[in-house]
């Protein structure tokens, strides 16, 4: 028996969903995830604070969370970085549930941190907040915490300009000229480097010096990854 063209159209439909959700189960089984989550449990560090590890988790039919972040039993600096986990996790409760033919069965929050620096004068981590909801690649931002022990203050971008001794527009030369170096003269995006605030508004109180953060497709593409540069302290 001939198949009919109705029968026909039906079997290249099947064949096409059949195609459809293989390619979304490999873009959701071969997609980058978000960076990988810190194993530190407890750590004493060189000014005898300790830094714990705490951990959110959540898992519905919406979403999967789990994120790790510091703490480091001053009430001040913990406050600070859990004020920002908690609207983190409490903007990605709000997004709605993926449609049956994502790439990502459900909506994905994973989270991070590094670069911890515990001085005397300013305790600063970098957050590392990752999303994925679909696509090519999760969305990776990070966040930077730096709070004065003294006053319990989250430091400015006026703070740190006046840490190493330099106005925005100086630290947005020598940042254009860091970046030029390292992509030979052709930054991707300049204008995400530009002296504008929003431009400098991540930044990482270290020891020695400061660095500012450029987050995925600021001044790079998300296949460079995120940039820095670094500016010494003057105190």
């Amino acid at each position: 028996m001939t198949p009919s063209s109705k029968q026909i159209w039906y079997g290249i439909g099947a064949i096409a969903v059949l195609l459809l959700s293989g390619i979304a189960y490999a873009i959701y089984s071969f997609a980058p995830r978000g960076p990988a989550l810190s194993t530190v449990k407890t750590t004493e560090t060189s000014t005898g604070t300790e830094m714990k590890v705490e951990v959110i988790y959540g898992s519905t039919d919406v979403y999967s969370i789990e994120v790790h972040y510091p703490q480091f039993d001053i009430a001040s600096v913990d406050a600070k970085i859990q004020a920002v986990v908690d609207k983190v996790v409490a903007e990605f409760k709000t997004y709605p549930q993926n449609p049956h033919d994502s790439s990502v069965p459900v909506n994905e929050l994973t989270g991070s941190f590094d670069s911890v620096y515990i001085g005397a004068d300013i305790v600063s981590a970098a957050l590392s907040i990752s999303e994925y909801t679909g696509g090519v690649h999760p969305n990776t931002v990070t966040i930077g915490v730096n709070v004065d022990r003294a006053t319990g203050r989250e430091l400015s971008l006026d703070d740190v300009l006046a840490m190493i001794g330099k106005t925005l527009s100086q630290v947005a030369a020598g940042s254009l000229a860091q970046l030029n170096a390292k992509f030979e003269g052709h930054v991707p995006f300049p204008e995400g480097a530009e002296a504008k605030a929003e431009n400098y508004s991540t930044f990482l109180v270290g020891k020695n010096a400061v660095k500012f953060i450029f987050n995925d497709y600021q001044v790079a593409s998300h296949a460079d990854g995120p940039q820095e540069t670094s500016f010494p302290r003057k105190y």
